[in-house]
């Protein structure tokens, strides 16, 4: 059962950095937030795989690790958790230079839904999706027709 740790102050990442992502303070010019991701590592213990992910802001830095049971389903839980550390900061981080706040995690479901409820939530947003670029479409071939 995968599952999240906060580990202590002190506690020392594990492997290698594979993914960071940088985010401007948009309320102290200048200054930095970051997330990284490091690759799974086994543990030899259980067989099961963690994933540390590590929160840098000015003042503080916070490690998580994320256990799965194989090194892609680690690596999906800390791209999540990566996305939930930031969200609680979105108003104050800038990402790539987007002023509409999105940091550039994509929303994600819990891995223990039902089938058929994840199948009617992709149903639903794809049928979003597509009534979306219809518009855009439309309002393309409008603007084209002038």
């Amino acid at each position: 059962m995968p599952t999240e740790t906060r580990l202590p102050r002190g506690t020392h990442p594990t492997g290698p950095i594979m993914a960071e992502r940088r985010f401007e303070l948009t309320n102290r010019p200048g200054e930095y937030a970051l997330v990284q991701i490091r690759k799974p590592i086994k543990d030899s213990g259980t067989g099961n795989y963690k994933c540390s992910v590590e929160w840098v802001r000015p003042e503080e830095r916070e490690l998580f690790e994320l256990w799965g049971i194989d090194s892609m389903q680690a690596l999906q839980l800390a791209l999540r958790a990566a996305g939930e550390l930031t969200k609680t900061y979105e108003g104050s981080l800038r990402w790539a230079g987007d002023k509409d706040g999105y940091l550039g995690f994509p929303k994600t479901y819990p891995e223990h839904l039902p089938k058929a409820l994840l199948r009617k939530l992709e149903k639903m947003i794809e049928r979003e999706i597509s009534a979306h670029t219809r518009k855009l479409e439309a309002a393309y071939k409008r603007r084209q027709r002038r």
